[in-house]
């Protein structure tokens, strides 16, 4: 496959990861672009080589960190972080391209579903799993909060028989809610 190919499909799916309404609220003016060239020049190799969920977490939250460090100043949440990391893997795996050249199919149980509002309060719906803590915001968000909504999410996948990052496709704008 040809790189520049490759990087361009990078470029694409990283701008239309970080949008406006995605970055809403989470920073000042450059955040969306300081995200977007990020995502454009990560090394997506280092997570096509990973062999463990262990392995993915770590690699996960280093590559949040780094991107966190990267954006503008009053932007620099590891909430909106995550979540625009989580949206540009997502659509990296979703991409035929990228699931070849990169070998993402194994990534698929190790995903996250990117939290928001929307996501939070689908999650927070099936009451007959866990009860979680209120929503505040995705900016907000810190690692242990996190882990406890990605791990209702587990279930709530396991009972679908699908992978947690799949979920969002229920709860983005509550199109699935009741799905």
């Amino acid at each position: 496959m040809n790189d520049n190919f490759i990087k361009l499909v990078q470029k694409r799916i990283a701008s239309t990861s970080i949008g406006a309404s995605t970055a809403r609220g989470m920073g000042p003016k450059g955040t969306i672009e300081k995200a977007r060239q990020f995502l454009m020049n990560l090394d997506l190799n280092l997570f096509g080589k990973i062999n463990s969920q262990t392995a993915f977490e770590e690699l996960l939250d280093k590559t949040t960190e780094k991107l966190r460090r990267s954006l503008p100043t009053g932007a620099q949440h590891w909430g909106s972080s995550r979540k625009f990391l989580n949206i540009f893997l997502r659509g990296a795996f979703y991409n035929r391209y990228f699931y070849q050249a990169y070998k993402l199919r194994k990534l698929e149980p190790w995903l996250e579903i990117p939290l928001d509002r929307d996501v939070a309060d689908g999650l927070r719906s099936q009451r007959h799993l866990t009860v979680l803590p209120a929503w505040k915001s995705v900016i907000s968000l810190d690692q242990d909060m996190s882990k406890l909504y990605q791990n209702v999410a587990s279930k709530i996948a396991k009972e679908k028989n699908i992978s947690r990052v799949h979920l969002d496709l229920w709860y983005w704008r509550k199109l699935g809610k009741k799905g």
